[in-house]
């Protein structure tokens, strides 16, 4: 999948938090959620939160790879919302 490139800001419009990178990418209503800006700022952290959880995936890789038979479940559950966020069945 393709995803507008980060980072994303979050600028204050009139009704509206607006999350853009080169385009828009998301209104957050003022008035619908009890914490709008919080909601944008989370929207707004996408891309570097994906970018973190692929580093993480090799990390576990990693440690897998290493003989820590631990992170195997917690590697499958990262690499099943990776596949989610990427467009896969997950």
């Amino acid at each position: 999948s393709t995803f507008t490139p980060g980072p994303w800001h979050v600028r204050l419009g009139e009704d509206y938090y607006h999350v853009h990178g080169e385009v828009q990418v998301a209104l957050v209503e003022n008035w619908t959620v009890e914490d709008p800006r919080g909601n944008a700022r989370l929207i707004a952290s996408a891309p570097d939160l994906l970018e973190q959880c692929k580093l993480f995936e090799k990390c576990l890789t990693f440690l897998i790879n290493s003989g820590d038979s631990g992170a195997d479940l917690e590697r499958d559950k990262l690499r099943e919302l990776l596949a989610k966020v990427e467009g896969g069945e997950g």
